[in-house]
């Protein structure tokens, strides 16, 4: 993926007009993946933005032409990037649709987020995250629990700061295919107590490369999503997703 000179100047546009910023890292066996992600209303002005921002960081047109394509009936995009921008990933989201099928009586599985990603080995993927509407606990807490505990936290510490996350504050979603077989678990919703989910994360500081960088980030951010699974190019993995302000990309994107 090439760069260029105005690459950062791109970034600080995006964080200065999106709706909502997050910054997450994304641990594997071998390493962290530092990303931004910059979240938008599905407005016209917006998808223009994010879409030119993403064509001028040399994503590739056929990932760009297939996200156009898929953003009839979306509510939100987004536009998510790795720390060396060797990454550069388009979101669409459908979550409006999603629950108008559950109010509708329909809770089988639907598509709540598509991601359209070029991924640091040059490859690109298309990834749907079924969502499994009103997920009971039993259902997300052991993936979450195991990856956790497998970063270095506390099992009890866990428990403590996931103790708000019910069925009905839980986005829990799949993705299987193309080599991947992931979950992701949105809380947000479920107001966790950030000193709790700073406690519960701590002990990554000397577990994890970046592992400081993640517990300053739980300390002092609201914590998104949690995520994990097994992918064909990364390998294991466990991600984890912060709230973000425009100050906290300074330094935080480091061409190699």
């Amino acid at each position: 993926m090439t760069q260029s000179p105005s690459s950062w100047q791109i970034m600080r546009r995006l964080a200065r007009s999106a709706g909502a910023m997050e910054r997450s890292w994304s641990v594997t066996d071998t390493e962290t993946e530092r990303r931004a992600l910059f979240f938008f209303d599905a407005t016209p002005d917006a998808i223009e933005l994010v879409g030119g921002a993403a064509r001028r960081l040399g994503l590739d047109p056929r990932l760009v032409d297939a996200w156009t394509e898929a953003l009839p009936g979306c509510d939100a995009i987004g536009l998510a990037a790795r720390d060396d921008l060797r990454s550069v990933r388009l979101y669409t989201q459908y979550w409006d649709a999603v629950v108008d099928r559950v109010r509708s009586g329909n809770a089988d599985p639907a598509l709540v987020y598509a991601g359209f990603k070029a991924l640091p080995d040059a490859s690109i993927r298309v990834d749907p995250y079924i969502c499994l509407p009103m997920a009971p606990r039993a259902l997300f807490m052991p993936p979450i629990r195991e990856a956790l505990t497998g970063l270095g936290a506390d099992p009890e510490a866990v428990e403590t700061a996931f103790a708000p996350l019910g069925a009905d504050s839980c986005i829990y979603t799949r993705t299987e295919g193309q080599g991947r077989k992931s979950w992701l678990a949105t809380v947000r919703r479920a107001d966790l107590v950030q000193a709790q989910v700073g406690r519960m994360l701590a002990p990554l500081a000397h577990s994890v490369p970046h592992g400081a960088e993640i517990a300053q980030a739980a300390a002092h951010r609201n914590m998104v999503h949690v995520a994990g699974g097994q992918d064909g190019t990364k390998g294991r993995f466990t991600t984890l997703y912060f709230e973000a302000e425009p100050n906290d990309l300074d330094g935080f994107f480091t061409p190699r």
